[in-house]
């Protein structure tokens, strides 16, 4: 089911690869990105990978804002945090994992 599901948002052109990691994101009519995935290889992270990826996000056409969802126990959290993103909302996920939820306005 994963590979059907990126297999069909490549063909839309919402999958981002570069070496070491990928970003597999969805554009909504109103202009609003979501990220369902970003990725990188734990041997490449803290090399700009996952930034390099955020700056070709945001010359996406039509995009207005940002939207991700972490885990709130993650690290990346701080990721967000530290380019911009504004925590917007606390979530549970179905399994009661605490989620953030983080926007950055374009």
């Amino acid at each position: 089911m994963i590979f059907q599901t990126l297999y069909f948002s490549a063909l839309r052109g919402e999958l981002l690869l570069v070496n070491g990691g990928f970003c597999h994101w969805h554009l909504r009519k109103d202009g609003q990105l979501t990220i369902r995935e970003i990725i990188v290889l734990p041997k490449h992270q803290n090399e700009g990978i996952g930034t390099q990826m955020l700056e070709e996000l945001k010359t996406v056409k039509g995009a207005t804002s940002i939207l991700s969802r972490c885990p709130a126990d993650l690290l990346a959290n701080k990721w967000y945090k530290n380019r911009g993103f504004v925590l917007c909302a606390k979530q549970l996920s179905r399994t009661k994992r605490k989620i953030n939820v983080w926007r950055l306005d374009l």
